[in-house]
């Protein structure tokens, strides 16, 4: 899978409440602008740590302004719950918080937008947008 720079709007962002990510991505235009098969990925990047736990969600977001608002929700991932105290698998590195197809509708701007239902201790975020499928390479380079 090959990431381009352009299309990262998280990278390991040290996100601990609620908050939209680091980066935005203009598609210069609305609508069409998004390869069809374009997957949105949300991944934890450091492991979520809180002393009295909580939730964490991500959504999708599209508005044709900048400044995000009115923004339309275009997808919403499941709802992670991070126990209280140590790590724990559910906040752990690498956990998906959104792995999904981008649905007709976009318009010029996308942002993810996390939720948090406390902050966190301490944790980060990767988001981006993959054109393509990971493969495993049966030869070196």
């Amino acid at each position: 899978m090959i990431l381009d720079d352009y299309l990262k709007l998280s990278s390991t962002q040290a996100i601990l409440d609620t908050g939209a990510s680091t980066s935005y991505i203009d598609t210069k235009a609305a609508g069409d602008a998004i390869s069809p098969g374009a997957k949105i990925r949300v991944k934890i990047a450091t492991a979520y740590v809180d002393a009295g736990g909580g939730t964490i969600y991500a959504t999708l977001q599209t508005d044709d302004e900048i400044t995000f608002t009115d923004a339309t929700t275009l997808i919403t991932g499941p709802t992670i719950t991070i126990a209280a105290g140590a790590a724990t698998a559910a906040g752990a590195v690498g956990v998906t918080l959104l792995d999904h197809v981008i649905p007709p509708g976009a318009k010029r701007y996308l942002r993810v937008y996390y939720t948090f239902s406390a902050a966190m201790d301490s944790g980060a975020m990767d988001a981006y947008i993959v054109l393509d499928v990971p493969k495993t390479m049966d030869k070196q380079l």
